[in-house]
């Protein structure tokens, strides 16, 4: 009998037991198939949502004949066009502007990569290597590097990495600024990257603050037409001081303050020559050499700053084809003044006799008012050709302008003040 009523005590126990799991896998179907239910209305309110939104933009549209969202409409290749225009830190920030643009710095043709917006230059190294890691292969038309901080901050070793990934990608123009006001000795690194590559596509190149080394110049550039060297200390190994002869398709010259270093004692009275086949514009500014030769037939601008002392250091000048001519030279205190600018500044004048237009700046001016009147109107003009004179002064003296303009052959030669 107890046997019995144990037993049903037991099945009455596992049906309740039994009764309680349905029940609750009941409530647990019943939840499941609210929250599919819940889920699947609310997906179906969002693609409602989206539908009209996207009906009353079509309507706006229609009725205002404009687009409302031009942005993530522009293709591709437009996207890359504008950002070419932004430094590459403002260019990675307009990834938010749209998903079409996430990631489009990626495909810019233009790296402009400048140390100028970080508080801290360690903080821009680690940002261009992660840029230069981030990039899509591709070429890049144009890279800037603006790099300034202490000696002690700066990676040389990430400059040659800049560099080797301009060359590996194809790069026309390139322009590289370090330092603070220290030549960095990289021209070893720019000398060594270049000359394993023979197929070097550079059209542009402007360097400043670098050392340039012998083994620069020995390799030249095949297709470069524009070199800039600003503030580049130029170091020599050949006993010819012509580098510019392995530059063949040379046609823009730039020097400003650049200055010899470790010439050897037998080459320091040799001339400097600046001689290009192809070569249209040339540029000295304050530049420090002991003698200065330049041989370019095809030159038709000549840029000339500085004191009136660098006249001297032209041995040789041969400029057939000259057209325009600035000639920007201040007054130095040296002993017998007269006769040196009679010595160095007249023969500079024989040289661009051929010049059509005539830029002088007013210290130039300056120095042809203090010569005597007598040696003015004896002195002829070589300008045979001038029809414009510039003149960066609120005047100039008769005497001075008949000395440029009484042998021109131009019926009616100007003179315009600027």
């Amino acid at each position: 009998m107890n046997y019995e009523l144990g037993k049903a005590r037991k099945r009455r126990r596992g049906a309740m037991n039994h009764s309680r799991t349905c029940c609750e896998l009941g409530k647990a179907r019943r939840w499941r198939r609210g929250a599919m239910n819940h889920n699947r209305t609310g997906w179906e309110l969002g693609k409602a949502w989206k539908r009209l939104h996207e009906e009353e933009e079509e309507k706006e549209e229609t009725s205002t004949g404009s687009t409302t969202d031009r942005i993530r409409n522009l293709p591709e290749p437009i996207i890359c066009h504008i950002l070419s225009f932004l430094d590459i830190q403002s260019a990675v920030q307009t990834c938010v502007l749209s998903r079409a643009w996430r990631s489009a710095w990626r495909h810019v043709p233009v790296l402009d990569l400048r140390s100028e917006s970080f508080r801290e230059y360690p903080s821009f190294q680690r940002f261009v290597d992660r840029i230069l890691s981030l990039r899509y292969p591709g070429s890049v038309q144009k890279m800037t590097y603006i790099a300034h901080g202490n000696r002690t901050e700066q990676d040389d070793s990430q400059f040659g990495r800049v560099v080797e990934y301009a060359l590996h990608h194809d790069t026309q123009h390139l322009a590289f600024y370090v330092g603070d006001g220290i030549g960095y000795g990289i021209g070893c690194r720019f000398s060594n990257l270049f000359g394993s590559m023979s197929n070097c596509n550079l059209r542009t190149l402007e360097l400043c603050w670098v050392t340039i080394d012998g083994r620069f110049w020995s390799f030249g550039f095949p297709r470069l037409n524009t070199l800039v060297l600003d503030w580049c200390p130029l170091s020599f190994e050949q006993e010819d001081l012509d580098p510019f002869s392995n530059f063949p398709c040379l046609q823009s010259l730039s020097l400003t303050s650049c200055h010899p270093k470790k010439v050897p004692r037998h080459m320091r009275e040799r001339s400097f020559k600046i001689s290009g086949l192809e070569l249209l514009s040339l540029r000295l500014e304050s530049t420090e050499f002991h003698k200065v030769e330049i041989v370019a037939p095809k030159l038709k601008s000549l840029y000339l700053r500085g004191g009136v002392e660098q006249c001297s250091v032209f041995s040789e000048l041969t400029l057939p084809s000259i057209v325009h001519a600035d000639v920007l030279v201040y007054p130095a205190s040296i002993f017998n003044h007269e006769r040196f600018v009679e010595r160095h500044l007249f023969s500079l004048f024989q040289a661009l006799g051929n010049a059509n237009s005539l830029t002088l700046g007013s210290n130039t001016i300056k120095v042809l008012s203090g010569l005597e009147d007598e040696l003015l109107e004896q002195l002829p003009s070589p300008f045979t050709r001038l029809k414009l004179l510039n003149v960066q002064s609120s005047s100039i003296p008769y005497r001075v302008a008949d000395y440029f303009l009484k042998g021109s052959s131009c019926a009616e030669p100007k003179v315009d003040v600027l």
